[in-house]
């Protein structure tokens, strides 16, 4: 590739897609940290062609960014076979009030979905996220992938027999705002009724610790046994919850604190009034982010 002629060229039709490029990049790895490092990686490339050299320069950047993010996704996944306790997806954080910083569509991927996600091979995930998040037709699907039509087609049909579980649907953002709230009151009151009466009879609590802290190793199913744990952690350390309510991947959320010290960041799923799933990221290197919030 030859020197860029004009920088101020390149890195406007950088910044005009950037947005786009990283919500795919965040779909495809499930990591904020590696979603802007391909990022820088793909700008560092795209620096060094030559102007007259693309014919569009969105095609080239989603093609580049693809294959960037699924070299990080095949050497993420071997990593992640040997994590420490549950993987979950590094959350983006975000104030209720505000847009996310950058215009970026990635916060609006709920974390239910970036773990559905995970079950997938990184060709499948690439096909299936191409397709269905960036909207593009299987001839340049094929083109980006090197691959045949038919073999994308093929692909696509095995990633969606992969992800047949729904995800919960997204609910009313206010009404999953208000649920929310009253976990964070009834979990500082200590109030095991009140947060048994929020979760649904099976709701599920999904902790990501890394091994780097103390939390739920395993999953923890039904309500009785999420408000126990809520309640014996303070009691155990002798340290009261805070929490501060925040959007995480565009749905409700709190960031916690415990005994003044902020802890984690909570994610939930919700449907027909009630919580089914609570996700706490716990794992101090997928908070860096969060704790500039």
């Amino acid at each position: 590739m030859t020197a860029l002629a004009d920088p101020d060229t390149a890195l406007a039709a950088f910044a005009g897609e950037r947005a786009r490029l990283r919500a795919l990049a965040y779909r495809l790895l499930g990591s904020v940290a590696e979603a802007e490092d391909t990022l820088q990686d793909a700008w560092l490339r795209w620096s060094a062609v030559a102007p007259g050299s693309v014919g569009s320069a969105p095609a080239f950047l989603t093609t580049l960014v693809t294959r960037l993010a699924l070299d990080r996704l095949r050497s993420a996944r071997v990593a992640r076979e040997r994590y420490y306790g549950l993987w979950l997806p590094e959350p983006e954080v975000a104030d209720w009030e505000d847009g996310s910083e950058d215009g970026s569509e990635s916060e609006s991927v709920p974390l239910a979905m970036l773990l559905l996600l995970e079950r997938l091979a990184p060709d499948q995930r690439a096909v299936f996220v191409l397709r269905e998040a960036m909207d593009l037709d299987y001839a340049e699907i094929a083109a980006m992938l090197g691959k045949s039509v038919e073999a994308c087609r093929q692909i696509m049909r095995r990633a969606r027999a992969r992800m047949a579980e729904p995800s919960a649907a997204m609910a009313d953002p206010d009404a999953g705002r208000r649920l929310a709230a009253a976990f964070a009151e009834a979990s500082v009151r200590r109030d095991y009724a009140a947060i048994v009466a929020l979760l649904s009879d099976d709701a599920q609590w999904l902790s990501d610790g890394g091994g780097m802290v103390r939390t739920a190793v395993n999953p923890l199913f039904g309500a009785d046994r999420i408000a126990r744990f809520l309640i014996g952690v303070q009691r155990k350390r002798a340290l009261g919850f805070r929490f501060v309510p925040v959007r995480v991947n565009g749905g409700p959320g709190l960031l916690a604190e415990l005994g003044g010290s902020f802890r984690s960041v909570l994610a939930f799923d919700v449907a027909d009034g009630r919580i089914l799933r609570v996700y706490q990221v716990a794992n101090p290197q997928k908070l860096e982010r969060v704790r500039s919030f």
